[in-house]
């Protein structure tokens, strides 16, 4: 059984409206409660020891910024809208959902997607979480067609549920022969909570990777140092000094408190990853793309696909739609020397298929030959 349908920008509000929005709202508006607790103990030493102008420039300069933090947090979201992927089709296999559509192809085991789900404008096939495919009405002749295809889904998970899934083979026919036609490099590894944590909070933005412990322990001193600070200015008699110092140790305490705020809520996000993300992955990368295998999926990417290759001294990012699609920790190399050739030949590869397509040497050989009277000619219009 197989649907095809030309993608419209908009169908990613589909997946948008049924995902959590209310859940973060309520953790926005924690947020805020938790910005305006912080901004008090860099205003109460200033008051305690009678420096009242300096408590009351250090929270105008805090809440300040804090409200136009809290404007971007609370602002309404606009309509998700993404460029369209052209054709895309979905086939049922009795073993696994196979997808196909611009720059990616893949296929994902019935054992390991959770559910198929019938809504008034889509089909909502969830993999994990994090990961969904929505397939749109018109894609269907009918409102029955579409009950038909997803009772069909259903039918293949719950029965992969009670039998073990069998192994997806990667070269069982040319679906995959694009990818695999040239020889690249290869890294087999396993993600931590911690490592699509940090991923996620990040962004694989460009900082270099640090461990939980030696954060908590930096923005801590921070803390210290704001200690130090106020003891400081308790025993300073000048007034000048006694304010700069005041400044110093709000601006510590800001820096530190805050930092482990988003510490805090790194952690947190580790319950969050979900279990199939955890797996062990092959990763091979070539001139065509990436492919990432695992037991229960295959999914193939040309380089089009992703924004930007990254790295650090911790992971290699592959980003796509401003989100962390594949991260392969370096780690999992041998040795920092391959698993920077790895990140060198990726990020290359990445900026050699987005370079436009140049002259064919032919052509240019033959624009060459041309002489200048003749080129001349060829310019001058047509005489009527």
């Amino acid at each position: 059984m197989q649907v095809e349908f030309e993608s419209h920008s908009h169908d990613a509000a589909a997946i948008q409206d049924a995902g959590s929005s209310s859940q973060t709202w309520r953790t926005n508006l924690l947020l805020i409660f938790c910005g305006i607790l912080i901004g008090l103990p860099g205003v109460v030493p200033a008051m305690i020891l009678g420096y009242r102008w300096i408590a009351l420039l250090i929270g105008i300069v805090f809440y300040s910024v804090l409200f136009q933090y809290a404007k971007r947090l609370l602002r309404p979201e606009e309509e998700t809208s993404v460029p369209a992927s052209g054709v895309i089709r979905f086939r049922l296999q009795p073993n696994y959902l196979e997808h196909e559509f611009l720059w990616n192809r893949g296929r994902t085991a019935w054992s390991h997607i959770q559910e198929a789900v019938v809504h008034d404008d889509f089909l909502h096939i969830r993999v994990d979480p994090a990961t969904s495919f929505m397939i749109p009405r018109r894609a269907f002749g009918t409102i029955d067609e579409m009950q038909a295809f997803a009772a069909t889904a259903q039918a293949h998970i719950a029965a992969a549920r009670e039998t073990t899934p069998p192994a997806i083979g990667l070269y069982d026919d040319d679906f995959f022969a694009a990818w695999t036609k040239e020889a690249g490099l290869t890294v087999e590894y396993q993600n931590t909570r911690a490592d699509w944590a940090y991923a996620l909070e990040k962004g694989g933005a460009g900082a270099h990777w640090q461990s939980w412990q030696n954060r908590v322990a930096r923005n801590a001193f921070y803390l210290v140092l704001c200690a130090a600070m106020i003891f400081m200015a308790s025993k300073v008699q000048h007034v000048g000094l006694a304010a700069a110092v005041l400044v110093a140790s709000a601006a510590f305490w800001y820096v530190g408190s805050i930092t482990l705020l988003l510490l805090a809520r790194e952690r947190r996000r580790q319950s969050g990853v979900p279990e199939q993300w955890l797996t062990n992955r092959t990763l091979f990368i070539s001139p065509v793309g990436v492919i990432s295998l695992t037991s229960f999926a295959i999914y193939c990417s040309d380089w089009h696909y992703y924004e930007e290759v990254a790295d650090d001294n911790g992971f290699v990012y592959f980003i796509a739609d401003k989100v962390v699609s594949v991260l392969a920790p370096k780690r999992a190399f041998p040795s920092i020397g391959q698993a920077e050739h790895f990140a060198q030949e990726a990020a290359q590869w990445h900026a050699k298929a987005l370079m436009p397509l140049e002259e064919p040497p032919e052509a240019a050989s033959a624009a060459a030959a041309v002489s200048p009277s003749d080129k001349e000619k060829l310019d001058q219009s047509p005489q009527t």
